[in-house]
């Protein structure tokens, strides 16, 4: 690696946490069972009166849930279904033009993390009042406070609901960023009883794609300690709950704790960033189509474990604080975490490792993983498209 080559990324990284630096995002949040019956208390209180409800079909008895509380208090809203095939920006515009023709003035989003993703696209819509979905892509484009959105997960894992960006497909097959701090959904609600029916596959993908994000968050050189102190927290929230929900469903404290994990691992990558794991699991998920959470149980520890001496310390303390240390040397304790997320991957059923990837493949990955990350992600150490690549082909090879 050239000198002045990670001189220059630093150097960028810097002027990018200057320009589009954030901060925690705090979040009205209420939690525990039957939270989500709260849902027209919190409306009342913050003067809102007609939000428009969105959700898919497959959810409509968690949606019934909403609706009857809102008809309790005498509330008046409208629903729409997502539909059920691959979401674009024409149809989130469908969605804000529905809610101004309803006159709605806020938004309820019921389901998982696409349907996070895509409400919180149609609400800035509604905020940008006219200006297109590709307007939006990049950094800090919004600029505008977004209409309320009331967050009301019914899985948890990926975070969604606390992130300050989301990931879109275009409608040409590629996937966008929009990443600003008006997306975080200022009001959310954590209900265990919610996630009764989430498939184990679900299940398992969603949470590790929020132990990424909180492993990534914990390392970045942007994160300072409170951030780390929300990272450390929400990976021992996803040690402890995880396969005890993968395995029979968990009970609802072990639920809440899930969910509470998803939440925390969002708000710490908000602030911290993302890093070269999540960087390659976004650009392996645009070519190869497989879901973000068993590409990240593939490509996470590999990446830790690359990192070698530039993060062995941070490993050593997040494993202490998440529960994960051995005990041993500084050295031992970050390979301890390592090997105790390849060992929660196996026990819920996701891929040590990656399928086979053609070179050409290969290379162009780790290209669009490199355009991504450097001179923006503040990672431990700096890698070329060439190293990038290296752990690409070690993601791909049975551990």
């Amino acid at each position: 690696m050239s000198m002045i080559y990670t001189a220059g990324c630093r150097a960028r990284q810097a002027v990018f946490r200057v320009l589009h630096g954030r901060r925690l995002e705090k979040q009205q949040v209420v939690e525990g069972t039957g939270a989500v019956f709260s849902v027209a208390q919190l409306l009342r209180s913050s003067r809102l009166t007609k939000p428009m409800v969105v959700a898919a079909g497959s959810e409509e008895p968690l949606r019934d849930r909403v609706l009857h509380a809102l008809k309790e208090s005498d509330l008046s809203w409208s629903v729409w279904e997502l539909p059920q095939r691959t979401l674009t920006p024409q149809d989130a515009d469908d969605l804000r033009m529905a809610w101004v023709r309803e006159a709605c003035d806020c938004f309820i989003l019921l389901g998982d993390g696409e349907t996070m993703d895509f409400g919180k696209i149609s609400a800035a819509l509604a905020a940008v009042r006219g200006r297109s979905f590709e307007s939006l892509v990049g950094y800090n484009r919004i600029r505008r406070r977004l209409p309320p959105v009331i967050a009301i997960p019914t899985a948890a894992g990926s975070g969604a609901e606390a992130l300050a960006w989301v990931s879109a497909p275009d409608g040409q097959g590629e996937r966008r960023v929009v990443c600003d701090p008006a997306l975080v959904p200022p009001f959310l609600l954590l209900d265990p009883e919610l996630m009764e029916d989430v498939s184990r596959p679900e299940l398992a993908c969603a949470s590790m794609d929020g132990i990424c994000l909180a492993v990534e968050a914990y390392l970045s050189g942007a994160a300072d300690d409170g951030v780390r102190a929300v990272a450390a927290d929400a990976l021992r929230d996803y040690l402890a709950a995880l396969e005890p929900c993968w395995n029979s469903g968990g009970t609802p404290a072990q639920r809440g704790a899930l969910m509470s994990a998803s939440r925390m691992a969002g708000e710490a990558a908000s602030a911290a960033g993302p890093g070269y794991a999540r960087a390659l699991v976004r650009a392996a998920g645009r070519i190869t189509g497989r879901p973000a959470g068993e590409l990240c149980a593939a490509v996470l520890p590999v990446v830790m474990e690359k990192y070698g001496n530039h993060a062995v310390e941070r490993l050593a303390l997040l494993a202490e604080r998440s529960g994960a240390a051995s005990g041993g040397t500084r050295a031992e304790d970050a390979g301890a975490l390592v090997a105790r997320l390849r060992q929660l991957a196996f026990r819920v059923g996701l891929p040590e490792a990656m399928n086979p990837l053609p070179p050409d493949t290969v290379t162009e990955i780790a290209a669009r993983a490199a355009a991504e990350a450097n001179g923006r992600y503040a990672c431990p150490a700096v890698w070329t498209a060439a190293e990038l690549a290296e752990v690409l082909r070690s993601a791909c090879e049975p551990k």
